[in-house]
């Protein structure tokens, strides 16, 4: 992370400018003047600008916007006095600011000259969105300008590709340059690789403090990077004047969204939307905000308004899903929503993830996938998205695929800091698949760790009543009863009627359950089970509906509802 005076330090150090040594003077005695000439050294490269002093161009390829205007200032004369390689560089100085650093000024005129040269060639390829493959690579500056084509391109365009050569021959050029750094950093940007963009980006922003465009794709990277607070203190040394500059207060609201600092992320929407209401990404951002929140009715507003303009973005379309699920609780309208997603945009991260979610959650498929299938999707792409690990272990706990249940529970199980559900679903994986002894001893593990925690306790009655003795697994549970809470107390009457010998004490004990907890879908489910098989439908209809109003997302219980009520009739 990125510190005040660690940044302090680096400004000190990059904002010299290096100058090569000025070529060896050779001295001409000529018979009308004593006047001495200075000539390039023989040594030096026979490009188009050798014959212009080499700190000049030494200033406009090293390309921070301070070595350019001090090399367009040493330049300086009037226009007669310019050979047309010098206006043709004044004119490839003015092209990188206007491609790299639209914020900054251009302090120096700006001439026309002939485009048959390789230079002003490749300017005019980038302004018609043509990547230049005729430019002969001879120095820096021919080499680099096709790549420039960078700035203009979206990420992920396929032409981007073309750029990389470009870019790796400037930079075994001139490894310092900045110009040079910069455009390989919204090179890799662009193409995803964001690790390596921000090697490059923070090179070139060591060397070019106060740079707007510099800082601003700098601190996108370290936030995407997961840095927002060095993204911060990036934003922090652009000058005071571009503080409210439109794009800085966007990125600031990005930082803040990272950080979870909600309030923040809002005044920072709210200030761009002042000066842009119109502005789309930023209603839609807000609604998002809204729905970090919990402030689903304004959420809601602003939902409504966007989808006037444009209702199949996926953006959209996965917020309006997360609020028909989780304020509507409306899971038909947000399976409808997120099936409209993934139809757009079938492998969309987040889209897949919320339709696992909704699967995971009703035991049905969405988009004609069960949660496993769908967050296999996402685990081919990143394996280790501990999230779709989990909806993978419920889709197959759900389709009672133990043995591949059981490769993923085991590789959950051994995550820092493994929740109580995940412990949960592996002990049960583990007593489905015949690995009892597994069972038990991670289940006692847990459980001698967190007694009070009431799922890991149930996980732990449940074990021992699996793998014990009828006689040892009833003398635990009688212990425990006098000494746990409520909810505990109710699991542990509904494992006991597991283990009674008549029908009556069954009965007895699952009503136990339900006095210690109403709402116990267990216990509820077990007494719907005895009463059908009794044929007594409408006692088990009256017990089943109670778990349908408890979980109402769960279509294999309300499928069993339906066909119950069909058959009362």
């Amino acid at each position: 992370m990125l510190s005040c005076s660690s940044l302090s330090a680096k400004k000190k150090k990059n904002s010299e400018v290096t100058v090569a040594p000025e070529a060896p003077a050779v001295t001409v005695e000529q018979e009308s003047s004593s006047e001495s000439v200075k000539l390039p050294s023989a040594s030096r490269k026979r490009t188009y600008f050798y014959k212009i002093d080499q700190s000049v161009v030494d200033g406009v390829e090293k390309g921070a916007p301070e070595s350019i205007r001090e090399a367009m200032a040493k330049l300086h004369k009037n226009e007669s006095e310019y050979a047309e390689n010098e206006k043709v560089l004044i004119r490839v100085a003015a092209e990188i600011f206007n491609y790299a650093y639209p914020s900054e000024k251009i302090t120096w005129d700006v001439y026309d000259v002939p485009d048959d040269n390789p230079y002003i060639g490749a300017i005019n390829s980038v302004n018609n969105g043509i990547f230049d493959t005729s430019t002969g690579n001879v120095d820096l500056l021919s080499t680099l300008l096709p790549a420039t084509l960078v700035f203009k391109l979206s990420a992920g365009d396929e032409n981007l590709q073309q750029c990389e050569n470009s870019i790796k021959g400037a930079l075994m050029t001139n490894p310092d340059s900045v110009i040079a750094n910069f455009v390989a950093g919204v090179y890799f940007l662009k193409t995803g690789n964001t690790e390596t963009a921000e090697n490059f980006l923070q090179k070139a922003f060591d060397s070019a403090h106060g740079n707007m465009e510099i800082a601003l794709m700098l601190s996108q990277v370290l936030t995407k990077n997961g840095k927002p607070e060095s993204a911060a203190v990036v934003l922090g040394e652009v000058t005071n004047s571009e503080q409210n500059n439109i794009e800085i207060l966007k990125q600031k609201a990005y930082i803040a969204f990272t950080k979870q600092d909600y309030n923040e992320a809002e005044d920072y929407v709210a200030r761009v939307l002042q000066q842009t209401p119109n502005n789309l990404e930023f209603v839609l951002f807000r609604a998002r905000i809204f729905v970090e929140k919990k402030d689903f009715i304004h959420a809601v507003s602003l939902l409504d308004m966007y989808s006037r303009q444009d209702d199949s973005s996926i953006d959209y379309l996965i917020l309006r899903a997360r609020v028909q699920l989780d304020w509507s609780k409306n899971v038909t309208a947000a399976t409808e929503t997120v099936e409209k997603a993934l139809q757009f945009y079938p492998d969309n991260q987040d889209a897949l993830m919320l339709a696992a979610r909704i699967s995971s959650m009703t035991d049905s498929p969405v988009a004609g996938k069960y949660a496993d299938e769908l967050a296999a999707v996402v685990l081919a792409s990143n394996s280790d998205n501990l999230e779709a690990q989990i909806f993978a272990l419920d889709g197959l706990i759900q389709r009672e695929n133990w043995e591949e249940a059981y490769v993923i529970s085991k590789k959950l199980i051994e995550t820092e800091n493994a929740s109580s559900s995940v412990i949960r679903n592996h002990v049960k994986v583990c007593l489905k698949t015949g690995r009892k002894t597994e069972a038990l001893n991670k289940a006692k593990e847990i459980y001698e760790k967190n007694p009070e925690d009431e799922i890991i306790a149930q996980t732990y009655i449940m074990a021992n009543a699996e793998v014990l003795s009828r006689d040892e697994a009833l003398a635990l549970i009688n212990f425990m009863m006098n000494t746990t809470s409520a909810k505990i107390k109710s699991y542990l009457y509904y494992q006991r009627s597991f283990m009674q010998a008549s029908e009556d004490k069954v009965l007895a004990d699952l009503r136990s359950s339900l006095i210690s907890n109403p709402r116990n879908e267990e216990s509820l489910f077990r007494l719907y089970e005895i009463y059908f098989a009794k044929s007594e439908y409408r006692k088990a209809q009256y017990y089943l509906r109670q778990v349908v109003s408890i979980n109402p997302n769960d279509t294999s219980v309300r499928k069993l509802n339906e066909a119950l009520t069909q058959l009362i009739k």
